[in-house]
């Protein structure tokens, strides 16, 4: 089983995706924080990071950079989940070598998950 981390600090959204994703045949965990993501990151050993850029603790881009200079973490396909639309943060995340940006209010549960499962094959 291919497993997720969710790193939401949204409750109602984190649950959300998280129900997709185990409907869908995932394990998942979630981070509320991003010293929380990266804990769990270690811990879990994810298949991939769905990635949120405003959480509490560090932003998703600390996250991001910090994962990629870990040895551990760097090879973990990353998909950004964010309301961040700005072109500088989409720039800076695809430098650091993510696999897909999401504007959460332009996409769907199912979109989402049909990225996982497209990045995972």
């Amino acid at each position: 089983m291919r497993k997720v981390l969710i790193v939401e600090d949204d409750n109602i959204l984190s649950k959300a995706v998280n129900a997709a994703l185990v409907d869908n045949g995932f394990e998942t965990l979630i981070a509320v924080d991003g010293e929380d993501a990266l804990v769990k990151a270690k811990q879990f050993k994810p298949d991939l990071v769905l990635l949120d850029l405003l959480m509490p603790k560090k932003s998703g881009e600390e996250v991001l950079t910090v994962m990629k200079k870990d040895d551990e973490l760097k090879d973990i396909p990353v998909l950004i989940s964010t309301v961040k639309s700005d072109a500088d943060s989409i720039a800076r995340c695809t430098a650091l070598g993510i696999k897909a940006y999401f504007i959460k209010a332009h996409y769907t549960l199912e979109e989402i998950v049909k990225e996982v499962k497209k990045v995972l094959k």
